[in-house]
């Protein structure tokens, strides 16, 4: 049995960890701290529409995911493939059914849903509790929140939502837990709330006189933690119109759920989750990763595998690092880096560009196997493999496709 040990506990750590441990390896994951999970919202966006230089198209996703990987030769999509964003997504939803988490959609079409802030994103891919809040339905909606909680504004959020064109009004509810001086105000903390079912008829009990007609309530996505789909379905039918969740700042309770539902389901399979373990190099011997060194309070220690998949991150999740000169450096093994341009090249005066900052796509090149390679295509480390953020040749900020590039890379490192 061939051993995997993978770096990074972000998704694309924990996907990998679940395909290669399914296809029968014996598999580690080590990480620094616990990844992404825990800020990204929740959803899986594979491709906005008419985000990458076709403002305005409208053509079904799976036709336009297409077009996109015969226009970009060096995406990711196209080194792993289509077939492995399909994979990598029935590998989700695999891990989520067993934890009581449904994904809903796919690749026909992107649902349209708002934001905190009363913007609106494309996904391809949500939690069943997200669904109600598509903004191609046309019904008017209300948006619910805690009265005095700093983390979700709900007027905010439909005013804004209303000046687009979709009909929404806002509504407060009490919480009196939330004004205790040892309550845990964060989304966590409300979600643990929200477990109970009194505090669920407690909340319908304020909002059900006020819906005035909205076919819909939007709540911040704190409906539950750890009895998710029974909290919001009993709000639901305490209200007797559909609930939905609106992702907020961080911590994500929906990627929470997700990574508690990778954790049992790993655990269960016999795959240890080792935290606080930051991997300060790799060992190479004739062209070959034969182990990842890691200090320890006596002397170093050293974690050694027949195959070692990076999922690190990348300039923000600390796979890539740079010093003061702005010189960049893969963080493990020094693998080649490909970076745009020169270092004032790099950046845009606005903040957050139509085109994007060039320096996002900086990353580790990689062939179709997900194995990195220097500028002439060759392979550098044959058995190392290289998922999700640390990849070079995208940009996820504007095509809109985070989630969908770890699904498929990390199923695609996995397939050994």
């Amino acid at each position: 049995m061939s051993e995997v040990l993978v770096i990074g506990a972000g998704p694309a750590g924990l996907l990998a960890a679940w395909v290669a441990r399914r296809r029968g390896a014996q598999v580690k994951v080590m990480a620094t701290g616990i990844g992404t999970t825990h800020v990204s919202p929740g959803w899986v966006r594979v491709l906005g529409i008419g985000d990458w230089g076709l403002p305005g198209l409208e053509r079904p996703l799976q036709e336009t995911l297409g077009a996109f990987v015969a226009a970009h030769s060096d995406h990711p999509y196209a080194l792993a493939g289509l077939d492995a964003l399909r994979g990598g997504l029935a590998e989700l939803r695999n891990v989520g059914e067993r934890a009581g988490l449904s994904y809903w959609g796919g690749f026909d079409a992107n649902y349209r849903l708002p934001t905190a802030l009363g913007a609106v994103i494309q996904a391809a891919v949500v939690p069943e509790s997200f669904v109600a809040g598509d903004l191609r339905s046309p019904g008017p909606m209300l948006i619910a929140g805690p009265a005095g909680w700093r983390d979700f504004y709900p007027q905010l959020c439909a005013d804004n939502l209303a000046r687009q064109g979709f009909p929404a009004q806002a509504a407060a509810f009490d919480l009196p837990e939330l004004h205790t001086s040892k309550f845990d105000a964060t989304p966590v903390g409300i979600a643990r709330l929200f477990d109970r079912a009194d505090v669920r008829e407690r909340v319908a009990a304020q909002i059900k006189p006020r819906l005035d007609g909205a076919t819909r309530v939007g709540f911040p996505a704190v409906l539950g933690l750890e009895r998710s789909a029974e909290a919001w379905r009993d709000l639901s039918d305490c209200l007797g119109v559909p609930a939905f969740e609106i992702p907020t700042l961080p911590p994500s309770v929906p990627g929470i759920r997700l990574y508690n539902a990778f954790k049992t389901a790993l655990a269960q399979a016999g795959v240890p989750l080792l935290l606080d373990m930051t991997a300060a190099r790799g060992v190479v011997k004739n062209d070959r990763a034969i182990g990842i060194v890691v200090p320890d309070v006596v002397r170093d220690r050293t974690y050694r595998a027949d195959t070692i998949i990076l999922a690190t991150g990348g300039l923000y999740g600390g796979g890539i690092t740079s010093d003061h000169t702005g010189a960049l450096r893969e963080a493990i093994f020094g693998l080649p880096l490909q970076i745009p341009g020169a270092m004032e090249e790099w950046f845009n005066v606005r903040f957050l560009p139509p085109q994007g900052h060039p320096i996002h796509s900086a990353g580790v090149r990689v062939n179709q196997e997900m194995q990195p390679v220097d500028d002439f295509g060759r392979v550098v480390l044959e058995n190392v493999r290289v998922a999700g953020r640390l990849l070079a040749g995208y940009d996820l900020l504007v095509e809109g496709s985070t989630e969908g590039v770890w699904l498929a890379t990390a199923l695609r490192a996995a397939s050994l």
